[in-house]
C-alpha cells in the first residue's frame, strides 16, 4: 500500500473512533439525564461518567494551553526578532506567501507555529550553523508544514492522544502520523532541490549537534522520526516503510467501545 495512503487511512480510522466514542458519550449523557429519576445509581454509570470527565477536562486543558502557548511563542519570537535578517528573508522568499521570523539566538531553532495563519521560525544559530543550501532545505522543510497546514492536524492529533489516549488506537496512530508527515515534508525538500544532499548534510549536523532547543506549541523541524529521515536520505528510491501494528490496538479499540455502548444503553 502507499505510503500516503496508508497514513491516510490511519488518521481516518484514529478520527473515526474519536468521533465514535464521542457520539456514545453524548447518548449516554442524553439518557442518563432523561431517565436520572428512574435508573438510580449504577457502578457502570459512575464509571462512564468518570470516563467522560476525565475526556472533557484533557480536551480544554490541551485547548487552553495551545492557545496560550501559541500567543506567547508568537510573542516572544517577535520580540526577539532580528529586524534587518528578517525583512531579507521575507523579501527572499516572497514567494511563498508565508511570514518568516528570523529570532536572535544561538541554539537550532527552527519551525512552523500558529494555525489559522503559520509562521516560520528560524534562528540565526541556524544561519551560522548552516550554509545558505542547506538554510534553504530547512526553510523548504518547514514551508512544506504551513501549506499543508500541518500545524492545525498535528494539534488534533496531540488533542486525540491527550484526551482519548485511553483507547488503545490512538497512541500508535499519532506516532505513525507525525513519523510519516516528517517523511513526506522531507520528500518535498528533495524534490524541490533536486537533491537529498543539503537536507541529508543538516541532518547530520543536528545528529553530532545533539540536544535541540524545543518549544511546545509548534511543528519543529527535529520534531521526530530522525533515524526514519536518515533512512530515506540515504536510499531516496526506496519508500521507507515506518512499522505501525495496529491489529491488537484496533480490536481492543472495538471492545472498549463496544462496552461504552453496552453500558450506555442498559
Amino acid at each position: 500500500m502507499n505510503s500516503v495512503v496508508k497514513m491516510r487511512l490511519v488518521y481516518a480510522l484514529m478520527v473515526f473512533f474519536v468521533l465514535s466514542i464521542t457520539m456514545q458519550m453524548g447518548l449516554f449523557l442524553t439518557n442518563q439525564i432523561r431517565d436520572f429519576s428512574l435508573q438510580g445509581i449504577r457502578i457502570s454509570g459512575i464509571l462512564i461518567d468518570l470516563v467522560i470527565g476525565y475526556t472533557l477536562v484533557r480536551i480544554l486543558w490541551r485547548i487552553t494551553r495551545q492557545w496560550y502557548l501559541t500567543r506567547k511563542g508568537i510573542k516572544l519570537f517577535r520580540s526577539r526578532a532580528h529586524h534587518k535578517l528578517t525583512k531579507q528573508f521575507n523579501d527572499k522568499y516572497r514567494s511563498w506567501k508565508t511570514e518568516l521570523i528570523v529570532v536572535e539566538d544561538d541554539a537550532f531553532i527552527a519551525l512552523t507555529i500558529g494555525m489559522l495563519r503559520p509562521k516560520i521560525v528560524v534562528s540565526t544559530g541556524v544561519l551560522k550553523l548552516f550554509n545558505d543550501m542547506e538554510v534553504n532545505a530547512v526553510l523548504l522543510h518547514e514551508w512544506y508544514h504551513c501549506r499543508k497546514r500541518d500545524n492545525i492536524k498535528m494539534f488534533l492529533s496531540t488533542l486525540f492522544a491527550d484526551a482519548f489516549g485511553y483507547f488503545p488506537i490512538i497512541q500508535p496512530s499519532v506516532r505513525f502520523y507525525k513519523t510519516m508527515k516528517e517523511l513526506l515534508a522531507d520528500r518535498f525538500v528533495i524534490k524541490q532541490m533536486g537533491t537529498e544532499l543539503h537536507l541529508g548534510n543538516v541532518l547530520l549536523k543536528l545528529v553530532q549537534l545533539g540536544k535541540i532547543k524545543r518549544r511546545e506549541a509548534a511543528v519543529h523541524f527535529t520534531e521526530t522520526a530522525i533515524d526514519y529521515r536518515i533512512m530515506q536520505i540515504l536510499e531516496p528510491e526506496k519508500a521507507v516503510k515506518v512499522p505501525v501494528a495496529l491489529f491488537r490496538p484496533l480490536l481492543l479499540s472495538c471492545v472498549f467501545l463496544l462496552l461504552i455502548s453496552i453500558g450506555g444503553s442498559s
